[in-house]
Formats: C-alpha cells, structure tokens, sequence
C-alpha cells in the first residue's frame, strides 16, 4: 500500500500535470513505468506487447489526465486506463508470436546466479500464464505492486472478496505449477492476506 506522503505527492503532481506540467508527468511515469509493464505483460504474455501498451496508456492517461478528479489516486486510475489498453490490442492484433529475447546479466555478476534467475523467472511467468487472466491480474497487482483489496476491487471492477478469492486462487495454482523449490510469488503465507 502506497504511504500516504507518497499519495500526497502523488496528488501534487497530477494537479501539476492538469496545468500543463509534462516535468511532473514525467515523474508519474518513473514512479509508474516497471510496474505498469510488469502489469501489461502479465496480460499480454509478449514483452514487445507489453511495452507497447504501456506507452499507449500512459499517452491515453496523459491524454485524460483531466478526468482523474481531484483528490483521486493516480495509480488505480492509470492501472484501469493499462488494463483498457491491453485488452484493446489483445482483441485488436490477435496478437502476434514474438521470439523473446533473452535479458543479458550485468557485467560482474555471476553467470550461473544469473543463469539460475533467469530460468526461475521464465518458470514463474509459465506458471502466471497458465492462471486465468482475472487471477494473473489480481496476483500481479497485490503481491508484486504491493496494492490492497480494495484498490485492486477498483481498478478490475470486482469486489474485494473476489480479488482475495482470485488471490488465494492464483497462490494454490502457482504452488502446484511450480513445484518444490521456487516458494510463493511474494514469500507470504495465504492467511496473511
């Protein structure tokens, strides 16, 4: 959950923006970028489609940035803006197969470390996949960007039940997806939701 200083300045630069300020829209971006895309390829399943849609929302948001009413959170409105977004390219393109490109390791660091991250993230994303899209969504949005029930019962137009149901949900299925050795997407224990 976002601290409510980081709301505060959150709400200082969507005034900002709303007056023509595209510096502080910029830092919305910043704030916003890897978790946007981390959100949009949970959907899309394609890194080149992912980062596309990203642009395109933050483009619509900006585009709309006048709708967010005043004293309003930011991020679940952009989130429901990238949601809009993926599952217009998704009907839009049929999308299309992309050959993933491998994400290279840093200079200095151990390649078999790296190695290991890599195939554990690439089986954490199979298993992702295999959820249905509303528990992806869910999962994606509480234990990776950190939002509670209730925001997430905002930006997917769900009840706060339903998103710790999806939740709970996701949780079991990655567990049996991935077997022993890779643990819970966040490291937390289901009844602590």
């Amino acid at each position: 959950m976002r601290s409510p200083e980081s709301l505060a300045e959150e709400q200082v630069l969507v005034r900002a923006v709303q007056q023509g300020d595209e510096g502080a829209f910029g830092k919305l971006v910043d704030r916003y970028l890897d978790s946007a895309y981390a959100t949009a390829l949970s959907v899309l399943r394609n890194a080149h489609d992912a980062e596309d849609a990203v642009q395109s929302a933050f483009i619509r948001a900006l585009e709309r940035i006048d709708q967010l009413k005043p004293g309003s959170p930011f991020g679940p409105w952009f989130y429901r803006v990238l949601r809009s977004t993926c599952l217009n390219l998704r009907r839009r393109e049929a999308l299309r197969s992309h050959e993933e490109i491998p994400v290279s390791a840093a200079g200095g660091r151990d390649p078999e470390r790296d190695l290991r991250d890599e195939l554990t993230r690439e089986r954490v994303m199979v298993a992702l996949a295999e959820l249905p899209e509303m528990q992806r969504l869910a999962i994606t949005l509480y234990d990776l960007e950190g939002y509670s029930h209730q925001e997430i019962g905002e930006i997917l137009g769900i009840a706060v039940g339903t998103s710790r149901a999806h939740v709970h949900h996701a949780r079991r299925a990655l567990r049996r997806l991935l077997g022993p050795g890779v643990g819970t997407v966040d490291g937390h224990n289901e009844s602590m939701e």
